[in-house]
C-alpha cells in the first residue's frame, strides 16, 4: 500500500528531517517544479503573542534577503494551528554533522577558511541590513552538499534569533 504524503499549498511533504521546541522540519518538493524544499511547520499554539509577533517580523525580513550564503525563504502558508515556511533545502546537512564525519572530527585549514569566508559573506549582508543573528552555531549553518567545497548558508532564523539594530 502506498504511503499518503501530506500537501501544504503547492508543496508535497515527504519525510521528517528535524525538530525543535516550536517546529518540525520536513523535506518536501514543489508539485510543479520538483524543486526540493525544507518545510518548517511551526506550531502556533506553542507560541506566546510576543514570539508570534517576532516570527511575523522575521518572515518579513527573510522575504527581503536574497544572498547565496543565506537560506532562501520561498513561500509561506498559514493555517489556524501552523505556519509553514518553505525554505531552501540544503542537502549537505549542517556544519556540525559535517565536522563530526571528518577524520578525528577535524577539517583542514583550507576547508575552515572556505567556510569562514562563506559565513563572513552571509553575515556581512545581515549586518548591512542592521541585523544580528543571535543563534550562530554549527547546527544553524547548512551545507548545500556534504563536501569541503560546499556552499555554506546561514539558517534557523525563525523565532527571533535576529535583532534589528536601530
Amino acid at each position: 500500500m502506498e504511503k499518503k504524503q501530506a500537501v501544504v499549498g503547492d508543496y508535497v511533504v515527504t519525510a521528517r528531517i528535524g525538530s525543535g521546541s516550536f517546529a518540525i522540519v520536513y523535506k518536501g518538493y514543489h508539485k510543479v517544479t520538483n524543486v526540493p524544499v525544507a518545510v518548517k511547520a511551526i506550531n502556533k499554539t506553542k507560541l506566546n503573542p510576543k514570539l508570534l509577533e517576532n516570527l511575523e517580523s522575521e518572515i518579513s525580513i527573510m522575504r527581503q534577503i536574497n544572498h547565496p550564503n543565506i537560506v532562501k525563504l520561498y513561500d509561506i502558508k498559514k493555517t489556524d494551528k501552523h505556519i509553514y515556511l518553505m525554505l531552501e533545502y540544503c542537502d549537505g546537512g549542517d556544519l556540525q554533522h559535517f565536522i563530526k564525519k571528518q577524520p578525528n572530527g577535524v577539517v583542514t585549514e583550507a576547508t575552515a577558511r572556505h567556510f569562514l569566508r562563506e559565513l563572513a559573506d552571509g553575515l556581512h549582508v545581515l549586518w548591512s541590513l542592521n541585523l544580528i543573528h543571535r543563534d550562530l552555531k554549527p547546527q544553524n549553518l547548512l551545507l548545500t552538499e556534504p563536501s569541503a567545497t560546499s556552499s555554506l548558508k546561514i539558517g534557523a532564523f525563525s523565532l527571533s534569533p535576529l535583532i534589528v539594530i536601530i
